[in-house]
């Protein structure tokens, strides 16, 4: 598993008390099996996605996962499947190696295909609440 998951950073576009439960998962369709894909094919994967969790009947909302300086960034959903076992079945039907799940704001990274989970610590404390997320990707401050 690639080792910059385990430092990912989440800018959420809802407000800390309005994730819709205490158990949640974090996934995207972006660049499956960590192949990089153009912003087009991305976009038509995570649009795919939405489709999905809606058709399953899930909750979900925006969350960004990025590297620590933004430089890489894939949008994706928190999502409320029920079961992690449901967040990992969904992550390798999209070609994810990994998945994050959220329990009671503790964040734990789930490989897709081996199905073991590792503590990274909380959730709260790497993730940016209520943040206006732009048409696509985290906003950069402009460099001046």
């Amino acid at each position: 598993m690639n080792p910059a998951y385990r430092t990912a950073r989440f800018w959420c576009a809802i407000g800390p008390g309005e994730v819709p439960a205490p158990c949640f998962g974090i996934v995207t369709a972006c660049d499956p099996a960590d192949r990089p894909l153009g912003d087009d094919a991305n976009r038509d994967a995570d649009a795919g996605l939405a489709h999905e969790v809606d058709r399953l009947g899930w909750r979900r909302f925006r969350v960004v996962g990025a590297s620590p300086d933004l430089v890489h960034q894939e949008p994706g959903w928190g999502v409320v499947p029920g079961s992690l076992a449901m967040l990992l079945d969904l992550g390798c039907r999209w070609g994810q190696a990994a998945v994050f799940w959220v329990d009671r704001d503790e964040l734990f990274l789930a490989d897709c295909r081996e199905g073991t989970i590792e503590r990274l610590g909380c959730w709260s404390e790497r993730t940016r609440f209520g943040q206006a997320l732009g048409p696509w990707r985290v906003d950069l401050p402009c460099q001046g």
